[in-house]
């Protein structure tokens, strides 16, 4: 099980049944913690919905109090081909 972080201005930027795309960072111990990943997933205000859990915070990174769980369906490439 995962832990990742994401940072929202408005709670409906987390649509429930539809593939998103999110900026997600890793909350898991380790070197990488806190690297950003660009994905596209499904998330759920279920917190036992999905696999991994997703902690929300606000723009100004207040915490929300809703837990989420997410389910990363793949990571999106930012960069052009010639560049990696």
């Amino acid at each position: 099980m995962n832990k990742w972080e994401v940072f929202v201005m408005d709670m409906s930027e987390l649509a429930e049944g539809e593939d998103i795309e999110l900026s997600i960072r890793t909350l898991n111990p380790g070197l990488h913690k806190y690297t950003y990943k660009r994905v596209k997933c499904q998330v759920s205000a279920k917190p036992d919905a999905f696999p991994d859990s997703l902690q929300v915070r606000m723009g100004r990174g207040q915490l929300s109090a809703s837990q989420y769980s997410i389910k990363v369906l793949a990571e999106v490439q930012r960069l052009p081909e010639k560049y990696r």
